[in-house]
């Protein structure tokens, strides 16, 4: 995948949760409950849970946009993962541990 793909994978996370969290909002307000509309208060527009998924998408888009620069102007060098190589004692070890073959 390349490094722009991955940006704009993270950098879209939280706008999506958005989206989701206003289309929830607007079929539970435009569609199925018109008519308490009139019933907004304070106690609903904070723990609704279409505001709270509306909520939650602004937090992961303040941490997420600024990640997903991070990795645009990465070099592609920075973003590769480590292969362990499985006849290496250490790697050996890591692999264990991963997968809770560990005895002592």
């Amino acid at each position: 995948m390349s490094a722009n793909t991955r940006a704009l994978l993270i950098g879209m996370l939280g706008p999506a949760l958005q989206a989701v969290g206003v289309a929830w909002d607007l079929l539970e307000h435009a569609v199925l409950a018109p008519d308490k509309l009139g019933d907004l208060t304070l106690r609903h527009i904070l723990m609704a849970p279409d505001h709270l998924v509306i909520f939650v998408g602004f937090i992961l888009s303040v941490v997420c946009i600024p990640l997903a620069i991070k990795v645009a102007q990465a070099e592609a060098k920075e973003l590769q993962m480590t292969v362990l190589d499985p006849n290496n004692k250490e790697a050996r070890a890591v692999i264990q541990i991963w997968a809770g073959e560990v005895t002592e």
